[in-house]
């Protein structure tokens, strides 16, 4: 079935309309937030961004910090996914020095077995802002989990992150498990190319806007025009260099990349969200009544889903560490 840019606008959110109106929206909701809730929506309508500084509990991420080191260490004990330079394998698969040592590595929805992972994808300022965003609960669809700077390619999520009911209805968080250092290979961001109606949809061949096996165009012909999309527009990028703690959350069509690692021995461990709203989160990727029947780690107002297909072990580290303070 080809994904088109009728299937964006049929289902966006509402602060994507033209005519969004923010302050009937603040005049409407409930928001006992500790920051100004109508300062952010305007920010993320101009500029598809924003930050919280400052914001993330970081005892989780020295949680997961353990965890990640946990799994590097034993890793024919766990069933999670790895990508090492593109190829997606069993961390099982894979022995400890490769995943201590590879720079172009990904561990794949490692919430399925860091219970850490999921309550930082359910930060109390992310799940609370994107509740807005979407007007819905924020679910976790899934994570990224980075030891090195990614260096990939200026890129959309949503052509490749695409299994919610509705592709629009998307958003992402990026949390720094440590300090980041302008040579570690930061994320930089393209402030205001959130915009179909400026930056108009790229078509993967036969009018679909989305990557799949059916796809005439491949990632790098995607980043190429990404580049001269931003030359044409005039927007240069912004380098992110947070300090452990802080957050960013961005649209799922503003363009973004991984910057060049000028110091290959240092790290940018950090830690990547994408979410969808319950009411488009796909129903193959939760288990039936999985909120009634306890099924997911629910926080913040938001969930993380046990995704039906893991069955492999969750006694990381912080699993005791979080189960002793419930």
């Amino acid at each position: 079935m080809t994904v088109t840019a009728k299937d964006w606008y049929r289902n966006r959110p509402w602060i994507d309309e033209p005519d969004a109106d923010i302050d009937a929206y603040c005049r409407r909701v409930a928001h006992p937030e500790d920051y100004d809730l109508k300062d952010k929506l305007e920010f993320w309508r101009e500029h598809g961004v924003v930050i919280f500084e400052n914001a993330v509990d970081t005892d989780l991420i020295d949680l997961l910090n353990q965890d990640l080191d946990a799994l590097v260490a034993e890793p024919q004990r766990h069933e999670i996914i790895v990508e090492i330079a593109g190829r997606q394998m069993p961390i099982r698969e894979c022995d400890t020095a490769t995943l201590a040592s590879e720079s172009r590595i990904k561990f794949c929805n490692v919430q399925c077995a860091s219970l850490a992972a999921a309550h930082l994808s359910l930060t109390r300022c992310v799940t609370s802002f994107l509740g807005h965003i979407f007007d819905n609960p924020a679910c976790l669809l899934q994570s990224l989990l980075f030891h090195k700077g990614s260096q990939q390619p200026i890129h959309l999520d949503y052509p490749y992150v695409r299994c919610q009911k509705h592709l629009a209805r998307m958003a992402a968080s990026w949390i720094p498990l440590e300090d980041v250092h302008p040579d570690s290979g930061p994320l930089a961001y393209y402030c205001g190319s959130q915009r179909p109606e400026i930056m108009p949809f790229y078509d993967w061949g036969d009018g679909s806007i989305i990557y799949d096996e059916k796809s005439r165009n491949q990632p790098m012909d995607f980043a190429n025009h990404l580049n001269t999309e931003m030359r044409r527009l005039g927007i240069e990028p912004k380098i992110f260099l947070p300090k452990r703690g802080d957050v960013l959350i961005w649209h799922a069509y503003l363009a973004h990349e991984g910057t060049a690692i000028k110091d290959p021995d240092r790290t940018r461990r950090s830690y990547v969200s994408h979410y969808a709203p319950l009411d488009s989160y796909p129903d193959l990727h939760k288990k039936p009544k999985a909120i009634e029947e306890g099924h997911c780690v629910a926080r913040n107002g938001g969930y993380v889903f046990d995704l039906p297909w893991y069955n492999g072990p969750t006694d990381l580290p912080s699993r005791e560490a979080l189960d002793s303070k419930v």
